[in-house]
């Protein structure tokens, strides 16, 4: 019982609905006077946060109920027809969202929505309303116990559904039915579930509980007479919250149990990263996915290349419920992919989709690449990575304009290595078999794609005489008109022809 809010303002003397973003609690106001108004605290002080305030329409003056999607605030009114919306952020009204209610459902009272069903509580009828969150649509109604006969505050998980009750001084659980698929016009009973329920209000003084709302934890119960908010921890074993969340090398923000959905950026350079998942409660278990992809190492491994998602899911001790916190995984800066070809520790050949000199520089980084060198005239030129800008002042200046797209390089890496990633076909006609300048000596190209014989046969006509691939750092050569024996490495390598974008050494006599 340490979250209670001991004391509301003199003004919310009458609180009723209630609803929280995680942070502020939000407590709707039906005074005696023209007063009505939603009023804010912050859950973690108790203080009032009047900036985050707003006061009602003229004609919702019997507020019931509040609940908002962080953007829109719906508030109930116990003699209107329908649900009032606001602008959370500046209490405007937002007319067009407003959703009308069912004839029968006339004493609107508590509202909640998930999963794209509003929930409205009845006072009337002692039932809960169903109604398509997206539309306004009818969608079904249900009964609640005999017993629940003076409902007011409803608050759901994904299994359960509780009730605040004024005469009965507690709350009712409930199973959470499934949303209908079409509107039902039988009414049902609600499935009563005792061993969730809260008798505690009524035996500490919380004789008047109106809204309630949780954040999986704490059970928060605002009281209409004694001007307070009380608290109730939640019971332990159908707790399926994370109580931490680390993805090493990536930035996922703050975290919170509450929050399920992450946006999480990938450091430069890290290609795998270790996943660390605590349940907030013994005997939780907790599920990674993608699997663990080194089992012997500490913690659970991840490698990063072609993920977009890691999804941690939380079941609670005694199975009922689940909880799934997703991580969209994106990389900071340029994809893998922007060097084509695998990076082996030593030299390796590669090719660049194409960019400024920071972009490859970006890129190389990426990969762990150290240097990188282009061929101009039969001599080499270097871009080494960190070096002073004098260092580099020559491969700057060859690329003034951009670095072409499927340029060819040599690049040095010191580990780790990294293979070939996927990347997207080359699927623009090369206007000659090779690209790039064919000079006498040494030269980088890349091949426009084909078998060997018909790589043969576009060297020949360029006048090249031997070319080289290198492959997990040893080059591999291909002399024309040598003997079967002497090419038949290369043979094998490309047994089933060069694709389109390989970057390639040739060696040419010249005119």
């Amino acid at each position: 019982m340490q979250h209670d809010i001991e004391a509301l303002d003199p003004a919310n003397d009458w609180p009723t609905g209630s609803w929280s973003d995680g942070r502020y609690l939000y407590l709707a106001q039906n005074g005696s006077g023209a007063d009505d108004g939603v009023y804010a605290y912050d859950l973690a002080t108790g203080e009032r946060v009047e900036e985050r305030e707003f006061e009602l329409d003229g004609s919702n003056r019997a507020p019931r109920g509040i609940w908002a999607d962080g953007t829109t605030a719906w508030v109930s009114d116990s003699g209107q027809d329908k649900l009032f919306a606001y602008d959370l952020a500046t209490g405007e009204r937002v007319e067009e969202r407003d959703m009308a209610l069912a004839r029968r459902n006339r004493d609107a009272r508590g509202i909640w929505a998930g999963d794209g069903v509003m929930w409205v509580l009845d006072g009337g009828k002692d039932s809960l309303f169903a109604y398509d969150l997206a539309t306004g649509e009818f969608l079904a109604e249900y009964e609640l116990a005999d017993a629940n006969s003076d409902p007011h505050g409803v608050w759901p998980d994904e299994v359960t559904v509780w009730v605040s009750d004024h005469g009965a001084k507690r709350l009712f659980a409930y199973r959470l039915p499934p949303p209908p698929a079409e509107p039902q016009d039988e009414t049902e009973a609600l499935e009563r579930v005792v061993d969730e329920e809260f008798a505690e209000p009524g035996r500490v003084g919380n004789n008047s509980p109106r809204g309630i709302w949780s954040d999986g934890a704490v059970m928060y119960i605002a009281d209409e007479n004694d001007n307070k908010v009380y608290s109730y921890n939640m019971p332990d074993g159908i707790d399926a919250r994370l109580a931490s969340l680390t993805l090493e090398g990536v930035e996922i923000g703050e975290f919170d149990p509450m929050r399920r959905a992450y946006e999480g950026t990938v450091a430069a350079g890290v290609t795998s990263t270790t996943v660390g998942a605590v349940a907030a409660q013994d005997g939780a278990t907790v599920a990674i996915d993608p699997a663990d992809a080194d089992a012997e190492a500490d913690g659970h491994q991840v490698a990063l290349t072609g993920v977009d998602e890691i999804a941690v899911t939380v079941t609670s001790a005694e199975g009922s419920r689940e909880r799934v916190y997703r991580v969209a995984v994106s990389t900071a800066g340029p994809p893998p992919s922007c060097l084509r070809g695998a990076v082996s520790v030593g030299f390796s050949l590669v090719a660049y989709e194409g960019g400024s000199v920071d972009d490859l520089v970006a890129c190389a980084e990426r990969r762990h690449v150290t240097a990188l060198y282009a061929l101009e005239d039969g001599a080499w030129v270097s871009h080494i990575v960190g070096a002073p800008d004098f260092v580099n002042a020559p491969f700057r200046a060859l690329f003034a304009d951009g670095v072409p797209a499927l340029h060819p390089l040599v690049v040095r890496s010191e580990g780790p290595a990294t293979p070939a990633p996927p990347a997207p076909a080359v699927t623009e006609p090369f206007a000659a078999c090779l690209r790039g300048e064919v000079a006498a000596g040494f030269s980088l190209v890349v091949y426009g794609g084909g078998s060997v014989d018909d790589f043969d046969a576009c060297a020949e006509r360029l006048g090249v005489t031997a070319v080289y691939v290198l492959v997990e750092g040893e080059w591999v050569s291909y002399i024309l008109a040598a003997p079967d024996f002497v090419n038949a490495r290369f043979r094998a390598l490309f047994a089933d022809g060069v694709p389109a974008g390989t970057p390639l050494v040739v060696r040419g006599e010249g005119p």
